[in-house]
This record gives C-alpha cells, sequence and structure tokens, in this order.
C-alpha cells in the first residue's frame, strides 16, 4: 500500500469526519461572536486588508471542512444552527458586507450539500428564507420610515461616530467618544464615556465596547471646537476619580458624575484672601480703641 492510500483510507475514516465535523462549530461559535462584537463593539481596524484576508480564509476552510463531513449527524445539525447566528450577524452588521457575504456563501452551500432529509431540508429552508427576506426587508423599512435604528442611543452601524474624537481620561479607564447626526436641518452631536477595560483586541485591530456606555447630554452641532475637551481628577466621597470638564451647551448627566467647580481653587483663594482682610481690619480697630 502505497502513502496515497495510506492517506486516502485516513480521510474516509469515520473517526476522522467525526472529529472534523466538531471542529467545523468552532466556526459556528466564531459566527455567534462576530455578531456579538458587531452589535456591542465599535471595530476599528489597524489594517484592515490583511484582516479580511484573514477572514476569508477562515471562512473557505470552513467551507472545505464542512464539505468533507457533510455526510455526519453532528454536521446536518450544525447546517440548520448556523444559519440562525449568521442571520443575526446579518441584522447586526447590515451594511458591513465585508463581514456579512463570506458567512451567508459558507451557510448556503452547507445547507444544500449536507446530506440531512430532503424533505426535511427543504421545510426549514423555506422557513428560513422567509426569515432572511421579512428581516432584511423589515430592518430596510424601518430605516426609511424612522431612520438610523439604535440601541442604547448609539447606531448599530456605528456609521455616525466621530473617528476623529476621542478624549481618554488621566488614568486611562474611560474615553468620551461623539457621535453626529443628521436630524433635518439639524445636526447634533452626541457624547458617551465609555470603559476602556472592556476593550477586545483582535488581530490587526480593537473592539471598543459601546455597549452599556454612559450617555452626557445631547447638544446642537456647530463648528466650534468641542464642548467636551478635557479630563480632570477628584475625589468624591474620599475616592479619587476620572472627571470629564465640561462647558458651554453640554452639562454633565446627573446621575453620572457630580458636578464640576472649575472654580474651586480659585473659591479657595477668595476665601483665604476674604479671612486674611478681616483679621487685618479686625487688628486695625483693636489698635484703634
Amino acid at each position: 500500500m502505497d502513502k496515497f492510500d495510506i492517506l486516502l483510507k485516513f480521510y474516509k475514516n469515520v473517526w476522522f469526519r467525526r472529529a472534523v465535523a466538531v471542529i467545523c462549530w468552532l466556526y459556528t461559535i466564531i459566527m455567534i461572536w462576530v455578531a456579538y462584537l458587531s452589535f456591542g463593539y465599535y471595530i476599528e481596524f489597524n489594517n484592515p486588508k490583511p484582516l479580511f484576508v484573514l477572514y476569508l480564509f477562515i471562512n473557505v476552510a470552513a467551507m472545505g471542512l464542512m464539505i468533507l463531513s457533510r455526510k455526519q449527524v453532528i454536521t446536518q445539525i450544525n447546517a440548520y444552527v448556523l444559519p440562525l447566528a449568521v442571520f443575526a450577524l446579518v441584522i447586526l452588521g447590515f451594511g458591513n458586507w465585508y463581514i456579512v457575504i463570506p458567512p451567508i456563501a459558507v451557510t448556503v452551500v452547507l445547507f444544500f450539500v449536507n446530506s440531512s432529509n430532503e424533505t426535511l431540508k427543504t421545510v426549514v429552508g423555506t422557513m428560513y428564507l422567509l426569515m432572511y427576506v421579512i428581516g432584511i426587508v423589515g430592518y430596510i423599512a424601518l430605516q426609511m420610515f424612522m431612520g438610523t435604528i439604535t440601541f442604547n442611543g448609539l447606531d448599530f452601524n456605528m456609521n455616525t461616530r466621530d473617528r476623529s474624537y476621542e478624549k481618554l481620561s488621566p488614568s486611562g479607564e474611560y474615553r468620551i467618544v461623539r457621535y453626529l447626526e443628521t436630524s433635518g436641518d439639524r445636526k447634533l452631536q452626541h457624547y458617551y464615556i465609555e470603559k476602556t477595560e472592556d476593550d477586545i483586541k483582535i488581530p490587526m485591530g480593537i473592539c471598543k465596547r459601546v455597549y452599556g456606555s454612559y450617555a452626557l447630554n445631547t447638544a446642537a452641532y456647530t463648528d466650534t471646537p468641542a464642548d467636551i475637551d478635557a479630563w480632570t481628577t477628584r475625589k468624591v466621597d474620599g475616592v479619587l476619580q476620572d472627571v470629564p470638564v465640561v462647558e458651554g451647551s453640554i452639562r454633565e448627566n446627573p446621575y453620572l458624575i457630580k458636578k464640576i467647580e472649575k472654580t474651586e481653587s480659585s473659591s479657595s483663594v477668595k476665601s483665604t484672601q476674604t479671612s486674611t482682610t478681616e483679621s487685618t481690619a479686625a487688628e486695625s480697630s483693636a489698635s484703634a480703641e
């Protein structure tokens, strides 16, 4: 028996194909993770092209492994679960086609090539097709009639995020970011405080968490410099905390951060000067008597 026959026998081994079928579930988990990142994170790429090549390679490799194990029950079950994960990715990452299209291609190929019952495949496939069509059409319709679809005040696709604006706190634990939104003839700017410790590093990029961020009040957009342009540190309830310096039309969220007294130091100087003047006046009156 030559090496080719040994290799062919190894590939046809049922336990090898079962192992491959189990490994293919990692791809489904990755797609769920990507959908989660598309929902709650702003993805910032350091070098998008190599990252896209890596992402495309993962999808092509997963497709090949799934075709190889298409007769395994584990892969057949995966063929019915994967469309749900990819549907979440389509809705949450709508518009980011470089992320969405490769998994859709893998899902369609896997669904048709897996060796499950044809009747079941037809029924479930019809249900999934309706789910995708109704979901996508409904999403587009909501955008047309209601404008940008938001959750927690943030654009799902992060299209309105101002990439040039980011103010880190002195400790580096927080950052202030800005979103610019057009509403008719008005432009609005929204400010949010995000925790940097919740960020997730990925190859050639970083995912900055926006879900759960703290919103500051909204102000009309102007060409003047941003109202929130600095941080300071002060003790709140005996604990040293980072606090944004807020000026102009932006005011702090009252339940988030205590009001900053910008004249705190000048007030203390004035009080010192006042007490000194009062003591001097008292001494003068005493000597006069």
